[in-house]
């Protein structure tokens, strides 16, 4: 019966969903509705034309640097009524992409005309012969990451990748088209655009997902409430301890759970330096990210982004991907050290079911409230020029959200992927969920153990090896594919968020948590030697791998095999040294640096951190009324921004969501479980995850 119910209401919330992804972002009736030929007419003729002149684009910023477009003034546009005899005419903000390449361009005849070289196509009267292959270069990577980054779909994309473009807005009657407000003047130039978005006032729809979000919110906000007042009653008006308290009462107060994120203690058996390296991962890969989020906006002077990210001084920022791998690394090790003292092979076999749903139950609140905020509340939360650039990613989480929660959308939906970033969240659940096979061996003793680890280490790399040089990839980095948008996206789809490539790391990481494990229980001093020769070799692998992902360097064909290969897996050989030798009591100063307090904090933030700063990175973007001019400072300060507001709402998540949610998991399976199938709740943050605090 229970099962019916279940199933029920499974069915009526994918129902309900799947007519949520259906509907339009936008009020197409609405636009269609204001369209009079007869009125626009009228409005051309009685309309004051400088409000609308004013609060348009001109010819874009410097084009000859990749300029990609003039946003005008979107709020102005919009609010303009100017009264005319018995009518309103309201402004509409629309978009319109302009290809430079025309086929030809016939300006008016006047006298200055020859002396400004108004002939030819716009691609010459702009003069590019210098830039326009960089340039060039550069809108096929824009294209490419706006793809990857849920911003674009592949599908709706130019046939022709060939083309330059810049986009214009223009601010018109609402009655009118663009064809109608200025056809006739692109016709008598003979210059050709096409429509991209306009927009209107209160254009977006509520739709189903906005009302499920609104409900879910009440829901929580009236237990939060309830669990809070709770609380503070019976600790400062009854005066109890807070051990004699129930928690499943407490479980969504506000206080206690406050308490508890900024408590920090020592305890026995915890890696204190993986709390370093797990903030500085997340910092770096926030920082990767607010980088390539400057692409999908509307960049003055993209040419200069684009020399300087294919230079040697962009390296430290390219290799921000090998953060990904640090915390496959670090997923690795966990799952073996928190769970090779507290389980048998039996024991293993017999709570399977349990060691998978830990994992996915610790995961699952926050990662489904950051998808259905994606879905819903995104769409209302901010406003600008560059909004409907999000239009792409909220229709994909509306769309896919059912893969992104079941973790195979780096094989499903691969190029439409729901909160992009979260790729590796489903790797990390795909390598966790095959690590049993290892495992097994690993419990059975030391002799099976290093045999079930050699075997698995062996595996991925042969597999992967093999798969690489059948694909044959051009480079070992994204930037490092080239620029053919094809060539781009094959990388990212079928190397880049694949189980099989990025499994190495995962399986070092293993061998790494079994030898701390070792370590543990027979503590022994290492020669010097050992430890010199230990420590020589992680720095040279760490920055050898980090000068490969320098995009200013070429490699043959055979050494970009070579490094796709075997780079992820001696990165993680690299960083897993430092882990151990830091756990090991031999990590001197780095140890010290690693392990300091002020890392606990983000540490135990960090998953909430790593959902939430790509909306909040798109919000900040989409929002912007004026397009951004790259350079190493501004790209700071829009780090400084993401990361402020991130951490702000990843706090608040942490404290309504994460929180109670893992109180609750933990009395619901608390009976089920024997206290040998999972680990403390404090000291390490988890058995199974990295990025996710008990």
């Amino acid at each position: 019966m229970k099962m019916v119910r279940w199933e029920f209401v499974t069915l009526l919330i994918v129902g309900v969903l799947r007519v949520s992804s259906s509907e339009s972002l936008y009020d197409e009736n609405l636009y269609e509705s204001v369209l009079d030929n007869v009125t626009c007419q009228r409005h051309l003729e009685e309309m004051q034309y400088f409000q609308f002149f004013d609060a348009s684009g001109r010819i874009p910023q410097s084009i000859t640097l990749g300029g990609q477009g003039s946003l005008g003034n979107y709020r102005q546009c919009l609010s303009i009524a100017q009264q005319v005899p018995n009518d309103t005419i309201i402004g509409k903000y629309c978009m319109i992409r302009v290809p430079l390449q025309q086929s030809s361009f016939n300006p008016p005849a006047f006298d200055p005309a020859a002396n400004l070289g108004l002939n030819g196509t716009l691609f010459e009267l702009i003069n590019m012969s210098e830039n326009d292959t960089q340039v060039q270069n550069g809108f096929h990577l824009k294209r490419a990451v706006g793809v990857m980054m849920g911003h674009e779909n592949f599908k709706d994309m130019p046939a022709s990748q060939n083309s330059l473009e810049v986009k214009v807005a223009v601010c018109l009657p609402r009655s009118c088209t663009t064809y109608l407000a200025f056809g006739q003047y692109t016709d008598m130039l003979n210059v050709s655009y096409s429509d991209l978005y306009c927009r209107l006032p209160g254009d977006k729809i509520f739709s189903t997902a906005d009302y499920i979000a609104v409900i879910t919110i009440l829901i929580l906000g009236t237990l939060t409430g309830l669990s809070t007042i709770y609380d503070l009653y019976n600790v400062f008006l009854l005066e109890k301890a807070p051990a004699a308290i129930n928690k499943l009462l407490t479980s969504f107060s506000v206080f206690t759970n406050t308490r508890r994120l900024f408590t920090f203690s020592k305890t026995p058996g915890s890696i204190d330096c993986l709390d370093g390296l797990r903030s500085l991962s997340i910092l770096w890969v926030v920082i990767g990210h607010s980088f390539s989020n400057m692409f999908n906006g509307t960049t003055i002077n993209m040419l200069d982004a684009f020399v300087w990210a294919f230079s040697s001084k962009a390296t430290w920022l390219i290799s921000a991907v090998l953060a990904v791998d640090t915390f496959f690394m670090m997923s690795g090790l966990l799952v073996v050290y928190t769970t090779v003292k507290k389980m048998t092979p039996m024991s293993l076999m017999k709570n399977i079911h349990l060691f998978y749903l830990h994992r996915l139950l610790r995961m699952f609140p926050l990662l489904a409230a950051v998808v259905l905020f994606q879905a819903s509340l995104l769409q209302h939360c901010a406003d600008g020029p560059g909004w409907p650039i999000l239009a792409t990613s909220i229709q994909n989480c509306r769309h896919w959200w059912w893969s992104t929660l079941l973790h195979v959308q780096n094989y499903v939906n691969l190029t439409e992927i729901c909160l992009s970033h979260t790729w590796y969240l489903s790797v990390d659940t795909q390598l966790h969920l095959l690590s049993p096979l290892v495992l097994f061996w690993i419990l059975r003793g030391r002799r099976s153990a290093w045999i079930g680890l050699t075997s698995g280490l062996v595996a991925s790399i042969i597999c992967t090896t093999t798969y690489t040089y059948i694909k044959n990839y051009p480079g070992v980095s994204l930037l490092g594919t080239g620029f053919e948008i094809s060539i781009m996206l094959d990388y990212f789809k079928y190397y880049y968020i694949n189980t099989l490539t990025r499994s190495p790391p995962f399986v070092v990481g293993m061998v790494f948590g079994y030898l701390l494990h070792i370590w543990r229980e027979s503590p022994r001093r290492m020669p010097k030697w050992f430890l010199a020769a230990g420590w020589v070799a992680a720095l040279a692998f760490g920055s050898g791998i980090v000068y490969c992902n320098n995009p200013a360097a070429k490699f043959t064909q055979f050494w970009s095999n070579f490094l796709n290969s075997f780079m992820r897996g001696l990165w993680a050989m690299a960083v897993g040294w430092i882990v151990f030798a830091c756990a090991a009591g031999y990590g001197g100063p780095i140890n010290w640096f690693l392990s300091l307090t002020m890392w606990k904090f983000l540490a135990r933030i960090s998953y909430a951190l790593y959902l939430i700063h790509y909306p909040i990175q798109s919000i900040v973007r989409g929002q912007s009324d004026v397009p951004v001019m790259f350079s190493l400072t501004n790209l700071f300060y829009l780090f400084y921004t993401d990361i402020s507001l991130s951490l702000m709402v990843a706090i608040a998540l942490c404290v309504l969501v994460d929180a109670p949610f893992s109180t609750l998991q933990k009395i619901l399976l608390q009976a089920k479980t024997k206290p040998a199938a999972h680990p403390p709740s404090k000291g390490v943050s988890s058995s199974i995850e990295v990025l996710v605090n008990n």
